[in-house]
């Protein structure tokens, strides 16, 4: 059954199947929660329920004509509006107001071959305010026989009045049982197995999130978290030679730079934390217990929770479209400060 598909995630399952049993769903949902925890798929197992033509409109059963349609994005009843990138070196995608009027247009009318429209409304909170604006009309006065799901990260940069035109449920990171589960079914179906200590190690830094666990390059990752292990350990006013070096090579990787500031922030939380209680088993990066704890020896605790803060100051920067390079030779200065 297509509900079955959702794993790790009861509660919003269990929402959605009770909506479904008692004919009481809404004319627009918001599920929200941290990116790559299932909302998106969820979303498509409600389109395939209201719409399918054997367990409907209580389930899916991803055999009959409806379900396979929307499951390859064919079903002239099921849209998903995805954000988009204004030029291949723009550093953000947004969901802008030619798109969404193009959706609009296709809501007007009522289905064409299911029981219900529904529009998916992918990363919403990248909506720009035109935008915005001109879908909230929609959401004021809803189509007939239609839903509308908007997915969001972070809720709080959508409109009030868009979040308060919706019924909204949560989407808790996924546990650590439900990744293993979700990267062996990819892996067995990839290469035909799963060793079980790759399992582990991308189960325990997915961080929650399928999309960290399936696509993470476990061997590159290994060569960034060894790269900055030894900028945190060496860098200081004596050696920014190599921070400026540092610096100069990641500002121009923009599509990869929030990455590695994740990373970043995981390794100085791990020594934070080994510093300060000495509980190498809380860590997230637990096969490089003896070179944190080596590091740990090292740094001051306000140290470390100073070049943490810097971190965050310069993810937050470079959200908000600030210069790569002045931001990260602003934060290895910070960090030469604290150290």
């Amino acid at each position: 059954m297509s509900f079955d598909n959702i794993l790790g995630q009861d509660r919003p399952r269990q929402i959605l199947k009770k909506a479904l049993r008692n004919e009481c769903i809404p004319n627009s949902y918001l599920f929200y929660g941290q990116e790559s925890v299932g909302k998106k798929l969820a979303a498509i197992e409600l389109a395939k329920a209201l719409n399918c033509e054997v367990s409907g409109p209580v389930d899916g059963c991803d055999q009959c004509a409806s379900c396979l349609k929307i499951e390859e994005r064919t079903h002239p009843d099921f849209f998903i509006l995805e954000p988009e990138k204004s030029s291949p070196t723009a550093r953000t995608a947004v969901l802008k107001i030619d798109a969404v009027r193009e959706l609009q247009k296709k809501l007007v009318y009522l289905p064409y071959q299911g029981q219900t429209k529904v529009a998916i409304i992918n990363n919403a909170d990248c909506i720009n305010p035109q935008a915005a604006n001109s879908f909230l009309k929609t959401l004021e006065e809803p189509p007939s026989q239609t839903l509308i799901i908007l997915i969001a990260s972070n809720p709080y940069q959508l409109l009030p009045t868009i979040v308060s035109r919706c019924q909204g449920i949560r989407f808790y990171p996924l546990p650590s049982s439900a990744i293993r589960k979700i990267i062996a079914r990819h892996l067995a179906s990839e290469t035909g197995e799963a060793q079980p200590e790759e399992l582990e190690l991308r189960s325990r830094r997915a961080n929650g999130q399928v999309s960290r666990a399936l696509e993470e390059d476990l061997l590159e990752t290994s060569q960034h978290r060894e790269e900055l292990i030894d900028l945190i350990a060496v860098v200081s006013f004596k050696r920014m030679d190599k921070a400026f070096t540092w610096t100069k090579t990641w500002a121009k990787k923009t599509d990869r730079l929030q990455m590695v500031l994740d990373e970043l922030t995981n390794l100085l939380r791990d020594v934070a934390v080994i510093k300060a209680s000495r509980a190498s088993n809380a860590i997230f990066n637990k096969d490089l217990t003896r070179k944190l704890e080596s590091l740990a020896q090292q740094k001051s605790l306000p140290a470390l929770l100073a070049m943490f803060d810097a971190v965050q100051k310069t993810k937050a920067a470079l959200k908000s479209n600030a210069n790569a390079q002045l931001s990260l030779e602003n934060m290895l200065i910070n960090f030469c400060e604290a150290a």
